[in-house]
């Protein structure tokens, strides 16, 4: 049995909208916990909030790349639960375009959304977690922080420096006591990888088929239960990753092989998207009815 005890304790989810952190949400709240999903677009996150028992479910609408509403979210937790005992900073964005191709403000967004937003929000955090028994911090990062990614050249950088950063905090846990924790999943089926596929991102992602978040999710309940550095919800891949990374020269070489794989299995993952009924085609190009519904509801009715 676990000797963590879940029931009343209060967890922020950034990037609270997402799919995995539906479903950390629903893992955390069965078990008792009272949840703050932050989210820049509320409009999925009150859906799920709606799914859930919404008086232990508070929905902050804000864009945390900014110090004040990084504030306002930490006073928002205090006010309606009183302690914050847990951060997981989920919340990231993907680019494709090369980056030789890419705009400087993109480049800089990406940073500032994958990288240097949860760094802040976590120092911001730090007197907030000490008023708990037991205080935690747990991050996303991603296999893409030790396999470089041509296609997603950024992305890679944000979550190198994120992890580096997480574990570098880890360490010091003797001085500020709050166990810090990575989650590092590789390919998985969110709307994010779905507009990668559609996008061209690495076809790396789907030399595999991509896993579900559920098995994500597993692993924050885990770090919680049994807290360590890290932890990643496909050891295969993982070993696999670091084994290439051992030898970082031989990638030229190599990667022409597993992308022409990856490329097989993007376009077996478009094809059931389409199945599924997840994508529409407007102007002969595919969106996800996701982003329509999200961006352009509008848009989705008169085509749907």
């Amino acid at each position: 049995m676990s000797a963590y005890r879940f029931q009343g304790r209060t967890a922020v989810i950034t990037g609270g909208g997402g799919d995995i952190a539906g479903h950390i949400a629903k893992c955390l709240h069965e078990r008792g916990m009272n949840l703050v999903l932050a989210d820049r677009n509320g409009r999925t996150a009150r859906e799920l909030q709606a799914q859930l028992n919404n008086l232990r479910v508070h929905v902050f609408e804000g864009d945390l790349t900014q110090r004040e509403e990084m504030t306002r979210l930490l006073q928002e937790v205090e006010e309606n639960f009183g302690v914050l005992d847990v951060l997981i900073n989920n919340m990231a964005i993907v680019k494709v375009d090369r980056f030789h191709e890419r705009t400087p403000e993109s480049i800089e967004e990406e940073i500032t959304v994958n990288m240097i937003a949860p760094l802040v929000l976590s120092r911001l955090a730090v007197p907030y977690l000490l008023k708990g028994d037991d205080p935690r911090i747990i991050t996303t990062t991603s296999l893409a922080g030790i396999q470089p990614l041509r296609e997603t050249p950024v992305y890679a950088a944000t979550k190198f420096g994120l992890r580096g950063a997480m574990l570098s905090f880890a360490l010091d846990e003797d001085l500020h006591g709050i166990k810090v924790s990575c989650v590092l999943p590789t390919a998985t089926d969110t709307y994010m990888l779905r507009q990668e596929a559609l996008e061209g991102g690495s076809a790396l992602n789907f030399i595999d088929e991509p896993q579900s978040p559920g098995i994500v999710a597993a692993q924050f309940v885990k770090h919680l239960e049994k807290p360590c550095l890290e932890r990643y919800p496909k050891a295969s891949d993982s070993w696999l990753t670091r084994l290439a990374m051992l030898l970082p020269n031989i990638m030229p070489r190599i990667l022409p092989y597993f992308e022409k794989r990856g490329q097989k299995g993007m376009a077996k993952y478009v094809a059931s998207l389409r199945k599924q009924g997840l994508l529409v085609e407007v102007d002969g190009k595919l969106y996800q009815r996701q982003r329509l519904y999200l961006d352009k509801p509008e848009m989705e009715l008169e085509k749907s």
